[in-house]
Parts: C-alpha cells; structure tokens; sequence
C-alpha cells in the first residue's frame, strides 16, 4: 500500500480532507496515491499535513531524485 494512503487512512481522512490540509486539490492526491510524480513543493504540502518530516520523503515518494552536489571545479568557477 502507498505510504501517503495509509498515514491519511491511520488518520481517518479522505482523500479530499487531505487536499484541503495540503492546500492540493484531491486530484492531486488521487495522482499522489498512485504513484505518480508531482513537484517536490506539492510533497512538502502533503508531508507537513501529514505531519511527516521532510527528512522522510525518500520513504513515502516512489523516485524521489536526489540533487547532486556541485563538482569541485564547476564550484570554483562560480566564485
């Protein structure tokens, strides 16, 4: 089961109580719920009414893209 789904569910919500306190439109929820990819703001959202740490995203998003740190050389060109 999508983790998203089952802490809304652990709280007793629906789908479009959750958007509400997301500030998401329950489409998005739905979307969320399947899988599908959103903005990393839109996780934030979900996260935080879910009361869930951002620390956590990697374990409630599927292919969470983690940022690449910037090469040596490339951050000492920018200075």
């Amino acid at each position: 089961m999508n983790r998203i789904r089952a802490a809304r569910q652990a709280r007793g919500w629906t789908q479009t109580e959750l958007a509400d306190r997301a500030g998401v439109s329950p489409r998005t929820i739905y979307a969320v719920e399947r899988g599908l990819s959103c903005r990393q703001a839109t996780k934030r959202q979900i996260l935080t009414a879910l009361g869930v740490a951002w620390e956590l995203r990697e374990d409630y998003f599927a292919g969470v893209r983690r940022v690449r740190p910037m090469p040596p050389e490339a951050e000492a060109q920018r200075a």
